[in-house]
């Protein structure tokens, strides 16, 4: 199994934070946890029910997976290959002005948001020889998508930035200050540009920083780890990890999920 990160050309980090290529051999079931941003994916070599057997997704080459509010079970994906789009949090509201609650915990093809050029796209990709070929080709497309759409910044994409940052522990003062607005407006901001409520992103991006803590420091103890993140107590904890997983840490912890090792140190 072979899971290669990208980074995109500058032009295009308001948008995409990073690529990736995924090459197995092998055959894998892994829960991959929510991962607090949206997604394209070009489905190469492999069914797309493999990767998300636990939703109901179209069957299609490429397809755009909003924000995920649970687990990602992926079953067989032996001999396959795919190209995904590590998307920005608010990047695809951007891009289509699409309702993201539209898309939350769904997958729909690209054709929905994306004109026919993404297809041609698709078929140079199969076409290409080599990798450096193949991240050219997505950073022009992406390029010419927004080179008459320019991608503003404001203060609500430097909030998810500090949660982001700050792992999900921010504060309600400091998230007040930077977006001095009712709670029912920053609701509304939330379900339209990322799909997700504030709570529900707060604990996918506290639980994702957690998985990545668990990768970084394999052999320290997960009582310390949970503390790190802003837990404190295990019982809470334990039940945002099912909300995320499915199952109980010692359940998850004590299977061979390396696909979802591999794919969050991306």
């Amino acid at each position: 199994m072979e899971i290669i990160e990208h980074k995109p050309n500058e032009t295009l980090h308001p948008i995409i934070d990073s690529y990736y290529i995924i090459e197995t051999t092998v055959t894998t079931n892994d829960r991959i946890p929510p991962l607090g941003h949206p997604v394209i994916q070009f489905h190469l070599k492999n069914d797309i029910n493999a990767f998300f057997s636990n939703y109901t997704f179209p069957i299609e080459e490429i397809v755009v997976v909003g924000q995920l509010s649970k687990f990602a079970q992926i079953n067989s994906i032996k001999d396959s290959k795919l190209i995904g789009v590590n998307l920005k949090p608010t990047a695809l509201h951007k891009l289509t002005n699409i309702n993201m609650a539209l898309l939350t915990d769904k997958g729909a093809p690209a054709s929905y948001y994306f004109n026919h050029d993404i297809y041609n796209l698709l078929t140079d990709i199969k076409q290409s020889n080599d990798t450096n070929s193949v991240i050219n080709l997505l950073d022009n497309y992406f390029m010419k998508l927004i080179e008459n759409k320019p991608i503003k910044q404001d203060k609500f994409d430097y909030l998810i930035t500090r949660i982001i940052d700050t792992k999900g522990k921010i504060t309600l003062e400091e998230i007040e200050t930077i977006c001095p607005m009712s709670s029912r407006t920053r609701q509304r901001y939330f379900t339209e540009r990322i799909g997700l409520s504030m709570k529900t992103y707060l604990r996918v991006i506290r639980n994702l920083s957690l998985f990545k803590l668990l990768n970084e420091h394999p052999n320290k103890p997960i009582s310390e780890l949970i503390f790190a993140v802003g837990y404190y107590d295990y019982s809470h904890f334990n039940k945002d990890f099912k909300l995320m997983t499915g199952i109980t840490p010692q359940q998850y912890f004590s299977s061979n999920q390396l696909f979802t090792k591999q794919l969050l140190n991306i």
